[in-house]
Formats: C-alpha cells, structure tokens, sequence
C-alpha cells in the first residue's frame, strides 16, 4: 500500500473510515482468514475456562476492533492536534505533577491495547513532562521515517530500541524531566535473556527493560489503562504503580505492570493484539519461571 494512497485515506472522515473498516474486517476474518490460527490459538490457550462459543465471539469482536484501529492509525497521518485530542483524553495526569516538581522523570508503561498509536500522538501535549517513546524500526525504511514523522509532528520524541540505552544514560536524571512511554509487552528476541513468569495461563517471555531502567535510575512507574469509550474514541487513565523502585523485591515491578495488562484484557479481551506472535518461544529449561512476590507494590501509597 503506497505512501500516497494511504495519506489520500487519511484525509477522509472518520465515519467513511469505519465504514471501510466494517468491509475490512469481513474480509479479512471470513475469506482472507489473516492471521486466523495464531489469533485462533492465542485466545484459546488464554482463556481454556471460556466455551468455543466465547472464543469466536472474542475473535470476531478483535477483526472488527483491529480493523477500526488499523484504519485510524492511517489517520494520525493527516489528522490535526486537536482533533487529536478531541479523541484521546488523558485522565489522572494529577499523578504527574509532583514527580515534575521534583524534577523526577518517569516512566510510563502501556501494552498493545486499544489504539496505542494515539495515545502516542496525544502523550506529550497531554502529561506535565516532555514525552519520548522507545520504538522498535520498522522493516520498511520510507514507511519507518514516514510513522516515526507522524507521531513525532506534536512534540513526541521518539528513540529507537537500539539508540534506548545511550538516550536513557543522557536524559533519565537530566535538567528537563522526561516522561518514557514504554509498550512492555512484545515478544523478547532472547528467550535466554527474558524474564519469564505465567500470563493468561501460559509461560511467558518478557523484555526487563522497564524493570531495569526503573532501578538504574530510580525512576517512578506509571501504568497507562487506555479505554474505548465508541470507535474512533479513547481515553487513557493513569495509575501510579511505584515511586520507590529501589526498596522492591526484583521482578515486583514488572510483575505488577503485567497484573495491570492481564486486568485489562480479561476486562475487554478483544482489545489487545491478538495476532501477534506472542508466544513463540519456549522457556528453556535453564530459565527460572518467575512467581508473583509478596507484599505491596507501593509502599508509600499503602502507608
């Protein structure tokens, strides 16, 4: 699909897109069958408890809200700011406030549910701190540029994951805080170099970069629950999941924002990105499986 064909797409209204998005979503559940067994397989190992019936109830819901948010993530290509916002609005930044005071930078942990891709063009007009998002290159280079441009047009800095380390050793503790959006739940490269625990009732590999970075630079963690309201509208509630990194057991962190994700999904399951190859690596045998540690999360919250 070209560059201009899809910015000629991006110019039309929202309601022909979701028109368009209905016929997408029928073509490419009932005759193109995409992705149809990983997504197929996917939900039924996550939720075995749940008849057949459930479960193509669920995968019918997500190609119909996968092609909704498919098509407007082509219009973030022309969309304006306020129009934006007018679709995304950010609930609780109050949690922000007193990190930016202290000239703290944070980070904000998020998963691949709802349209993270306008939460990303929303975040840095929205939070008290300056906004960047670690990203992972796209295999195209013109459409990687092309993505990288349209969510960077509202102030949104984005670093890729190879240039993450040396932006994080620059900025985390710098003058200005920074606001570090992190979508934590894609599949690790190196399943010998994952944290692993169970998530929706299987064995799961996860990157620790938001636990690390966390504790290198004792940095607050906050949890983004982003909510459809209708197609085409959001919002993004915002939860403080520590403040106090360096007094937790190893892992707890992590954990606790993979707790946050697994609510989510258990409350709306057809919003998450199902047909991603979530779980194709195996533990090894030489990797531990990680238990859920005791105690609270936030100590000075449950003070």
């Amino acid at each position: 699909m070209s560059l201009l064909f899809l910015r000629l797409l991006s110019r039309l209204p929202f309601s022909v897109l979701h028109s368009i998005s209905s016929l997408v979503a029928i073509l490419a559940s009932r005759l193109v069958g995409y992705r149809r067994l990983v997504i197929r397989g996917n939900i039924e190992r996550s939720f075995p408890e749940l008849s057949m019936a459930d479960h193509r109830r669920i995968e019918r819901d997500y190609y119909r809200h996968f092609a909704d948010i498919t098509l407007e993530s082509i219009k973030n290509f022309t969309i304006s700011d306020a129009g934006a916002r007018a679709r995304m609005e950010h609930r609780g930044v109050e949690v922000f406030e007193q990190f930016k005071q202290e000239g703290r930078s944070v980070l904000i942990a998020g998963g691949h549910f709802n349209n993270w891709e306008l939460y990303a063009m929303t975040a840095n007009q929205s939070i008290p701190h300056d906004a960047m998002a670690v990203y992972k290159r796209l295999s195209n280079p013109t459409m990687d540029e092309e993505v990288r441009a349209s969510r960077q047009r509202f102030g949104l800095e984005m670093v890729r994951t190879v240039d993450a380390q040396a932006w994080m050793d620059e900025h985390a503790q710098g003058l200005r805080p920074k606001a570090v959006v992190m979508g934590f739940d894609q599949s690790p490269a190196d399943p010998q170099k994952s944290w692993w625990n169970t998530f929706l009732n299987q064995e799961t590999a996860w990157y620790f970069g938001l636990e690390k970075w966390a504790r290198m630079y004792n940095l607050p963690v906050i949890y983004g629950h982003i909510r459809k309201v209708k197609r085409g509208v959001y919002f993004t509630e915002y939860e403080l999941v520590t403040d106090a990194p360096l007094t937790l057991p190893e892992g707890a962190i992590l954990q606790r924002c993979i707790d946050l994700l697994e609510q989510d999904i258990r409350e709306t399951p057809h919003q998450w990105l199902w047909s991603h190859k979530r779980w194709k690596h195996a533990r090894p045998e030489t990797m531990l499986l990680n238990r859920r540690p005791e105690g609270p999360i936030n100590p000075s919250a449950h003070a």
